[in-house]
C-alpha cells in the first residue's frame, strides 16, 4: 500500500490562515529585529512547520513501514508496534501495549491523506495478527 499526504492541501482554510500568520510574524520580526532576526526566525518558525508544508510519502508492506520525507526516510518492522491509536488525521503507532507517556517519541505517526479507511483496515489488520501470534 502506498500513498502521499500533503497536509496543506488538505485543508486548505487552515493552510491559508497559517500563511497570513506567518507572513505577520515575519514582518513583525523584520521590523523589530531586522534583517538577523528575520533570519532567525525563519530558521525556527521553518523547521517547525516545514513537514506541513512538504509533501510525505508512506509505504506500508508485510514487512516493514516506509516513511519518506524531505530531508528524512524512516524504515520501521512491523515487529515494533504493539498497539494504535487513530485520530482525525492519522494514525500513532505505538510499541507500548498500554497507553504511555513515551508513546510520542517512541512511536511513529502515519498520516492518512486521502487514504483513511485504507490506511486503518490495514493498521488494525497487521496489529491484531501480531496480538494472535503473541498469544
Amino acid at each position: 500500500m502506498k500513498w502521499t499526504s500533503y497536509p496543506c492541501l488538505e485543508n486548505k482554510r487552515r493552510t491559508v490562515l497559517l500563511i497570513v500568520f506567518l507572513a505577520a510574524l515575519f514582518t513583525g520580526l523584520y521590523i523589530w529585529f531586522g534583517l538577523w532576526g528575520l533570519v532567525i526566525g525563519l530558521i525556527l518558525v521553518g523547521t517547525s512547520v516545514y513537514s506541513y508544508f512538504i509533501p510525505t510519502r508512506y509505504e506500508m508492506n508485510n514487512e516493514k513501514i516506509l516513511i519518506k520525507g524531505l530531508f528524512m526516510t524512516k524504515k520501521k518492522q512491523w515487529i515494533e508496534f504493539r498497539s494504535f491509536y487513530p485520530d482525525r488525521n492519522g494514525v500513532l503507532l505505538s510499541p507500548f501495549v498500554v497507553p504511555s507517556r513515551l508513546e510520542n517519541f517512541r512511536g511513529v505517526y502515519i498520516r492518512f491523506g486521502n487514504k483513511h479507511y485504507e490506511v486503518i483496515e490495514y493498521i488494525e489488520k497487521k496489529i491484531n495478527k501480531k496480538k494472535q501470534q503473541e498469544e
